[in-house]
């Protein structure tokens, strides 16, 4: 499981709050366990994620920016809009596949999360919330969360203003980044 430090929390949380400065405390805290544990809760069939992803792609109306967004040491959030589109299903099928296989490959097998969660949700909250100022309650929402344990969707703020499409890939992966860019290129 990957360690944060103050400058790590403040440097990715800062360049969230200026790529979307419409956001609310539940999306820092996606933001946070993104930060920490990456893809790992997501379903680990290549099939289904490749669905998904297919799916999302076309479903979407708007380009999602940034295309990639570092939050941490470790993980990134990679926009579906770099998927090339183009008249080809085959290509189409293996860039999604591609996108597919580094997202799973990003994966870590963790247990249960949610004690280190919010022991690092309550070490950094003070930090979060003068990067932040929100409502108390937006705050105790976001900590209620925390203690129940859920992992939370975005706020509808966050999603009416963004749109969201992207997936969480380990950036240091490179053999899987050069193969996506190449064949998206």
């Amino acid at each position: 499981m990957i360690k944060l430090n103050t400058e790590d929390v403040i440097r990715f949380t800062t360049l969230e709050i200026k790529l979307h400065p419409h956001l609310e405390p539940v999306d820092i805290y996606k933001l946070l366990y993104q930060a920490l544990y990456g893809p790992f809760h997501i379903v680990k069939d290549i099939k289904q994620l490749s669905l998904a992803i297919d799916s999302e792609l076309w479903q979407m109306q708007s380009i999602y920016k940034p295309n990639i967004q570092k939050i941490g040491p470790l993980y990134s959030r990679l926009s579906l809009s770099l998927i090339k589109q183009d008249n080809d299903p085959e290509m189409r099928q293996n860039r999604i596949k591609c996108m597919a296989e580094w997202i799973l490959d990003s994966c870590d097998t963790i247990d249960d999360v949610r004690q280190d969660f919010k022991h690092n949700w309550f070490k950094f909250r003070d930090i979060l919330i003068h990067l932040l100022p929100a409502s108390k309650g937006a705050w105790h929402y976001a900590d209620q969360l925390v203690e129940e344990g859920l992992l939370p969707s975005h706020s509808e703020t966050f999603r009416k203003h963004y749109q969201p499409h992207y997936r969480l890939i380990n950036h240091n992966l490179t053999k899987h980044k050069e193969i996506f860019l190449e064949l998206n290129s």
